[in-house]
């Protein structure tokens, strides 16, 4: 059967298949584009497609490439790929989430899901930013460490202003308790210190929210132009 749509499909010209994607590809941009007026069927419509093709193609490329492939070596040598069946088990056992009587076999495997994901994302977090945070701070802030001259002083103030906001932001997350006493310098230094690293810190989240604002706008001019350019194209080009 599949091999039966594969030739249907070849046996179209090239130039219908791309005109048909271009008139669904606009079809479909246009449902998701009529939010602007309202949470629409329309827009509803577009969305439990995205989800749905998405959600097949998941299942689809995990099947092929994942699981079906693993399936054949726990077949074709059970004694050498035993662990295969370990997950295949564990798997099954995750299904049964949704069976009442079953239920509580789900929970094994949903504890080392989220034991191994915890440990993963812990790991990653510290090898992944923290580490590499604490890495870059440790620098030189000598010019001559960096070539001397214009460029190495650019570059060593460059790693001043790094380690100096690194610095007032781990202090922006310092907490003591409140006492009636008056504070030690060293404190008093600490908090003020925690305020200006708070500034340093909206600043960097306003920058990640406006970089945020102008991918979601690029996106859309392009999706604009793609309206433009080629469905326009592909509607001045239909012959009535």
């Amino acid at each position: 059967m599949l091999e039966g749509i594969q030739n249907l499909f070849a046996a179209i010209p090239a130039t219908y298949l791309h005109a048909a994607g271009t008139w669904l590809a606009a079809i479909l941009t246009l449902l998701v584009l009529s939010y602007i007026v309202g949470y629409m069927p329309l827009y509803r419509l577009a969305g439990h497609l995205f989800i749905g093709v998405s959600a097949g193609y998941a299942a689809g490329l995990a099947w092929h490439t994942v699981l079906w492939p693993r399936l054949v070596l726990l077949i074709s040598g059970p004694a050498q790929h035993w662990i295969y069946a370990v997950f295949f088990a564990l798997g099954l056992l995750l299904l049964t989430r949704g069976i009442g009587p079953l239920s509580g076999l789900a929970d094994l495997p949903m504890a080392l899901l989220f034991g191994v994901g915890a440990a993963l994302a812990l790991v990653g977090a510290a090898m992944g930013t923290l580490v590499p945070q604490v890495g870059v701070t440790i620098a030189s802030l000598s010019p001559a460490s960096y070539g001397g001259g214009a460029a190495g002083w650019a570059l060593a103030i460059d790693a001043a202003l790094l380690l100096v906001g690194t610095l007032l932001v781990f202090a922006s997350f310092h907490h003591t308790q409140a006492s009636e006493e008056r504070p030690a310098p060293g404190l008093r230094l600490l908090s003020r210190a925690g305020i200006v690293g708070r500034k340093v810190l909206y600043v960097a989240i306003g920058a990640l929210f406006s970089g945020a604002l102008i991918s979601f706008y690029t996106v859309l001019a392009g999706r604009i132009q793609f309206l433009i350019s080629d469905w326009g194209a592909a509607i001045a080009g239909m012959r009535f």
